[in-house]
């Protein structure tokens, strides 16, 4: 049998260290000690490029071109990659060479082996416009009649205190059916980008969803162009329709609107082609003016019975049309007459060729016959309305459809017994039919029932409704006005006292009528 040689210990440890160090040769001397290893890493600093532009140049108009240069220190670098960061706004040629391309900004880097990337920020401007036109000389169309009524479209008196508007004015509150179109003469056929400056806080990802663009009758595409949001609806920026062709003679640019769209300050056309440009001013117009009751913002209207526009201008009315945004509040005909159909309100819209639209409010109310006693249910101020109501003092929010007074209250606060307290006066003691007009409110989620949810009382005598007397659920905002039939009531002359005593819920409440059961 064959016998194995074993290493002693020491030998084998000998052996893998000469191993390790290569033998006598390694770095030490045969014999002598091994030193104990060390492991040390020294970490050398990358020198950092230096990128700077010709003349420090730095901003660039559209086109221009600049050369940036890479050093460290004194010493030109060779070889270096050039890139930029967005090379729609600026390029870069691997000599350094930049080309502004469009405006903003863009951050052109140097790269090259063995040193920090180095960089330079390169801002792009547009060049002197060849001519810069105001929008406020456009010849406006609002579908709804409401062009120069202050804050609501454009009008001269309406200037902007805030933004960068070019003259703190604008074209506002552009909504469907709304136009602007804008006429220019050009003394040459020139090709131009026209850039609209367009404010908005919410921005418009597809502008072909809000306006269609056409220039001298033909349509500019405006599928999946974009604006992006602005800090709000006064710091405008630009919005460029593209470069289109301009005729010489007069051009028209028209925006035809189909939604809420962006505000509208200035179009700038740009070109590298000699022209003169200037802008048509639209002719001057004047608006039609309905006449109103002093101190009165709008008509009034009575259910069935007809009431008559009345212009102050124009004196000649051929050629006026008029139409009812809500027809089933009130009609109106050829002539102006309106017709109240139902409590409410509706707007109606007058427009004349060569002149600019309006638009006047009607409410349509319920006429007080003879020997009705009406008692509204907003007989408070605002510091006595009592706990759990409220008190509105217009019609945009609550019952918007009907009431009868200036204002109403709505109970949808109401979560504990709430009392209602009235007082009113009678010529004489006599029968009448009570009635109470309400409305539900959108916290309104149940019937609610007169006789069950709350007490009605006359001269501290409780009422009991003859019959089924409530307001059904409609939980919604703006919930029409409808009217109750309580039932026949003893009315005292002189002073008579009306409480209604609410639990826990109420709806909203407009007037109580007391009417007289046979009319003399």
């Amino acid at each position: 049998m064959k016998k194995t040689k074993f290493l002693s210990v020491a030998a084998l440890a000998l052996a893998l260290g000469l191993a390790s160090c290569g033998g006598p040769t390694g770095g030490q001397e045969s014999g002598a000690e091994s030193a104990p290893a060390t492991a040390a890493t020294t970490s050398v600093a990358k020198p950092k490029i230096t990128v700077s532009a010709e003349g420090d140049k730095k901003t660039l108009v559209m086109e221009e071109t600049v050369q940036l240069s890479a050093k460290e220190g004194d010493k030109a670098l060779t070889g270096v990659e050039w890139k930029s960061s967005a090379e729609a706004v600026a390029t870069v040629d691997q000599t350094g060479k930049v080309t502004a391309v469009a405006p903003g900004t863009a951050s052109i880097s140097a790269s090259l082996e063995g040193y920090n990337k180095g960089s330079i920020t390169i801002t792009v401007t547009r060049p002197t416009p060849t001519a810069t036109l105001h929008f406020e000389d456009a010849d406006h169309f609002a579908a709804d009649g409401w062009w120069g009524t202050g804050d609501d479209g454009w009008s001269p008196e309406n200037t902007r205190s805030e933004g960068n508007a070019s003259d703190l004015k604008c074209i506002a509150h552009l909504d469907n059916g709304d136009k602007e179109t804008l006429t220019f003469t050009s003394n040459a056929a020139i090709s131009a980008e026209l850039v609209i400056m367009m404010a908005s806080s919410d921005g418009v990802t597809d502008m072909s969803t809000v306006m269609d663009v056409k220039l001298n009758n033909t349509a500019i595409a405006m599928t999946g162009k974009a604006l992006a949001a602005t800090g709000s609806n006064n710091e405008f920026k630009e919005f460029s329709l593209g470069t289109q062709n301009l005729i010489n003679g007069d051009n028209v640019l028209e925006l035809s609107f189909k939604a809420a769209a962006p505000y509208i300050d200035d179009l700038a056309i740009y070109s590298k082609q000699q022209a003169t440009i200037a802008v048509k001013a639209a002719p001057a117009k004047e608006r039609i003016e309905v006449q109103l009751e002093a101190e009165a913002t709008g008509l009034k209207a009575y259910i069935g019975e007809d009431t008559q526009i009345t212009l102050t201008k124009p004196t000649d009315t051929t050629g006026v049309s008029y139409a009812s945004d809500k027809e089933s509040v009130a009609t109106v005909d050829e002539t102006g007459k309106i017709h109240g159909v139902a409590l409410g309100t509706a707007n109606i819209t007058i427009t004349k060729a060569g002149m600019y639209s309006t638009r006047v409010e009607v409410t349509v109310e319920k006429k007080v016959i003879d020997g009705e006693i009406r008692v509204e249910a907003e007989d408070y101020t605002n510091e006595e309305t009592p706990a759990g109501f409220s008190k509105f003092t217009d019609r945009t929010t609550g019952i918007q459809n009907g009431h009868s007074g200036s204002a109403y209250i709505t109970g949808y606060n109401v979560s504990s017994a709430v009392t209602l307290n009235y007082a009113f006066t009678s010529p004489k003691a006599q029968e009448m039919t009570l009635i109470i007009a309400g409305a539900s409110h959108y916290q309104m989620n149940e019937d609610f029932v007169f006789g069950t949810d709350c007490t009605i009382k006359l001269n501290d005598q409780v009422v009991t409704p003859a019959g089924e007397a409530k307001i059904e659920s409609n939980p919604v905002m703006g919930a029409p006005t409808v009217e109750v039939t309580i039932g026949n009531v003893n009315v005292l002359q002189g002073e008579n006292t009306f409480v209604l005593e609410f639990a826990e819920r109420a709806p909203a409440l407009d007037c109580f009528r007391f009417m007289p059961i046979t009319q003399a």
